[in-house]
This record gives structure tokens, C-alpha cells and sequence, in this order.
């Protein structure tokens, strides 16, 4: 009954923060999308696994105006023509009964229920970016604090041990098999990490912008290094990998203020203080061993992937790369096939024409010129960049598109980066809603 009320709460919280603006309505949702790992452990039931979705109903619900608006430009038609594709062809698969009814609507939700947010990133513009980037700081604070909090006491206080949590009870493989990766609220450390390194554009971008409120600046500053610090503890290299080039990327690209740039650095040196005495935040250095990630990449970009494409040119039907099925049902699952690759996943799902679909869609996104108002363009290029390096990552890996909160992040960052808005948002309000009151953002917009 409590997990009920917890997506209803969600919903209800979304919505409202939703109405008053489009900036609150995503704060809001993805403040949801952070706690969701820990609240579904702890409240182990099936509807548990629906509390984020019940928050992104009710985004998409009090943001329909501009989902439901035309978008504007030649670019943008483009863009609704490919979503509508992306869309309408699993749409179509769900109705080829290839797999289980159950694991057909889980695979349908896998693969279409976050595209929404590519048009709510393009309604994003510069003057509504400060106002979210704040926020995100802030729950990057939070999540780190958490994160902490298991590190010195262990995630068994906060994560009991059963079905939902296996996966993090399988991640003992950090300090010589002695210690756990980190999940801060999340469902797993690598959506812990991912999410930090996702945000991180956003923060940056906001950071280094000339007229800047003190305040807000070490807000954003305190962010960058809480999310830093946070994917060494979640111990996932690809994510570190990905968080590495955009810090070097910030650092020697556009116009930034010396002391901005010092301050980064400062930043950087810090975390790499930190790290330098800790066995538990050096998982990264395994990068080292060229044979082992040679291996790695081998395995999931050349021999999984053919082979499944040669097996399954149609797909083995929604739900069949086996991604996001909850235990529940993993019985019903037909002919399960796992591979560490996210274009396998979507091949196995959608067969050739999705994968070719998709492939189509990231080429003709990424060949966008990167346009938007002076103080931001800086932002926008390191949210392009990030995105590129996180849609590379998934030819060795899985969850990029199915990811709490992370895969809305990213796919709002590129909508944002690649098509976002110039102009002053028409109802700006104040930064934001649930997350702190109105009196500390009095505050930070001084």
C-alpha cells in the first residue's frame, strides 16, 4: 500500500512543481529519479518500481503545452520527424507478440517513454539554465553526502539485502575484493556515477559565467567537486573515463575568466588529493591494463553484437536484450540474451531497422551546429561532448537509455545543446521548488 502512495506522492509533487514552471517540474522529477534506488530497496514491491515513472507521468502531464507545441525551425522539424519514428516503430513491434505481453510492455517503456525530454530540452533556454544547474548542485550535494554517510558505515544500513539490491551486493570488487562501490540513493553505482558526470555540464556552464552571484558560485563550485568525488566512489571507469575528458575540455576550451579556470584546476587538484590516498577511490587505474580493456572491448563490440545480429535481425521482440525486466518477471522472458552493449540491447529489441534508426538519429544530432546566447554556448559545447563520449561508452556497455534519473538527463542535455532556446523563457520563476525554500533562493538569485 506504501509504495502506491509513493507513486502518487511523486506524481502529485511533479505536477504541481510542474505548473509553475518547466524548470521546477524537471528538479522536481529528477529529485525523485535520485531517491528512487533507495526508497524501491527499502520498499521492495512491484509498484515500487513504477515511482519514477509515476514522477515522469506527471512532468509530461503538467509540461504538455510544450511537449504538444510546435516546434519551431527546420531543425526542429527534423527533430519531431525522427522522434516520431524512434516512436511509432516500437509501437509497432508491440504489436508482434514475440515475447511475453508483460515483457513487451517493459521493453515498449525501456525504449520510447523517455524521448519526451529531447523536446523539453530544446524549450530549456539561458535564462532558465542557472536556475536548473543550482539545483542540480545542490542534489549532487545531497547524493555525496549520502554517499559518505555508506562509505564509512556501509551500504547494508541503507540497502537491505534482496532482489532489487543483488547488484550492489555483487559490486564487492574495489580494495581487493574487500570493499563495496558506492550507490549513494541510487539503484546502482553506476547510475550513481553517471548521473554526476550527466549534471556536470550544466554546472560548469553555469559556473563560469562572468556575472555570477558569490553565493551561487560556491554552490556550483561545491557541486562539481561533491560530483567528482562521487563517480570515484561509485568506482565505474567508464564513467571517470567520460568525467575526464569534459574536465579537460573545460579547461582549454572558450573564452573563461583566469581565476574561473584556476579555480577548476584547484578543483581537479583536490579530487586527485584525494584520491591519491584511498585504494577504495582508484578503481580507474585498472585502465592501465591495455590486455584487459582490449578484451573487454573486443568481446562487446565484435563478437556479441554480430552474433546477435546474424540470430535476430528482427529483434527477439520488446524486452528481449533482457535490460530493465524486474526480477519478477524475469521468468517470462523468452530466449534471454545479455551482452554488454547498448546497440546490441536495441538491436535485440528493435532489430536492424531501430538500431539503423537510431544510429541515423545520433548521426544527424550530433552534426548540429552548437548555437545559443553568448553566456552559454561554453555549456552547450560541453554537454555536446559529454553526450558524444557517453553514446561511444555504449558499445561497451548497458543502461544508457534506460537509466534513473540519468538517461533523461542526457537526452534533455543534447536536445538542449544541439536545439535549445535563445530566447528569455516566458514564465520565469524562481530556481526551484521542493528542493530548498524560498528564503535561501532569495539568497542565491541576490
Amino acid at each position: 500500500m506504501i509504495e502506491l502512495l509513493l507513486c502518487f506522492a511523486a506524481i502529485t509533487i511533479v505536477f504541481a512543481a510542474g505548473r509553475r514552471s518547466l524548470v521546477g517540474g524537471l528538479v522536481a522529477v529528477f529529485a525523485v529519479g535520485y531517491i528512487y534506488g533507495i526508497t524501491r530497496a527499502n520498499f521492495n514491491a512491484a509498484a515500487s518500481h513504477f515511482i519514477f515513472d509515476a514522477g515522469v507521468i506527471g512532468l509530461y502531464a503538467a509540461r504538455w503545452g510544450d511537449l504538444s507545441k510546435k516546434l519551431e525551425g527546420r531543425d526542429a522539424r527534423w527533430l519531431k520527424l525522427w522522434i516520431t519514428l524512434l516512436t511509432l516503430w516500437p509501437v509497432l513491434l508491440f504489436l508482434i507478440p514475440v515475447q511475453d505481453p508483460m515483457i513487451q510492455v517493459v521493453g515498449l517503456r525501456a525504449d520510447i517513454f523517455f524521448i519526451p525530454f529531447l523536446i523539453l530540452g530544446t524549450r530549456l533556454d539561458d535564462s532558465t539554465i542557472c536556475r536548473l544547474a543550482t539545483s542540480l548542485a545542490i542534489l549532487n550535494i545531497a547524493a555525496f553526502l549520502m554517499a559518505g554517510t555508506e562509505y564509512f558505515l556501509g551500504i547494508e544500513r541503507f540497502f537491505p539485502h534482496n532482489e532489487v539490491t543483488q547488484i550492489l551486493y555483487n559490486s564487492k570488487d574495489i580494495a581487493n575484493y574487500t570493499a563495496y562501490r558506492i550507490p549513494s540513493f541510487f539503484s546502482s553505482p553506476a547510475a550513481y556515477g553517471g548521473t554526476m558526470v550527466m549534471t556536470m555540464p550544466f554546472l560548469l556552464g553555469a559556473w563560469f559565467q562572468r556575472k555570477q552571484a558569490t553565493l551561487r558560485r560556491i554552490v556550483l563550485a561545491a557541486g562539481l567537486a561533491a560530483s567528482a568525488i562521487g563517480v570515484l566512489m561509485c568506482a565505474s571507469r567508464s564513467h571517470f573515463v567520460v568525467m575526464a575528458i569534459l574536465f579537460a575540455a573545460a579547461a582549454v576550451r572558450g573564452r573563461v575568466p583566469v581565476a574561473l579556470r584556476a579555480g577548476l584546476i584547484a578543483i581537479v587538484l583536490v579530487i586527485c588529493f584525494v584520491a591519491a590516498g584511498n585504494q577504495r577511490l582508484q578503481r580507474f587505474t585498472e585502465l592501465t591494463d591495455t590486455d584487459y580493456v582490449g578484451e573487454r572491448v573486443a568481446t562487446s563490440v565484435n563478437l556479441g553484437f554480430f552474433e546477435a545480429a546474424a540470430r535476430y535481425p528482427m529483434g527477439n521482440g520488446l524486452g528481449g536484450g533482457g535490460t530493465s525486466i524486474p526480477y519478477f518477471l524475469q521468468d517470462r522472458l523468452k530466449d534471454p540474451v545479455g551482452i554488454e552493449n547498448e546497440y546490441a540491447r536495441i538491436l535485440l529489441e528493435e532489430g536492424l531497422p531501430g538500431l539503423f534508426l537510431w544510429v541515423g538519429f545520433l548521426f544527424w544530432l550530433f552534426r548540429r551546429k552548437i548555437e545559443g546566447g553568448q553566456a552559454f554556448e561554453y555549456g552547450k559545447r560541453l554537454a555536446w561532448i559529454t553526450c558524444l563520449a557517453y553514446f561511444l561508452t555504449g558499445l561497451i556497455g548497458t543502461g544508457l537509455l534506460t537509466s534513473i534519473p540519468g538517461t533523461p538527463i542526457l537526452l534533455l542535455s543534447i536536445s538542449w545543446a544541439a536545439l535549445g532556446k535563445k530566447v528569455p523563457d516566458e514564465t520565469p520563476v524562481s530556481l526551484a521548488m521542493p528542493i530548498v525554500n524560498d528564503y535561501w533562493l532569495a539568497k542565491v538569485e541576490s
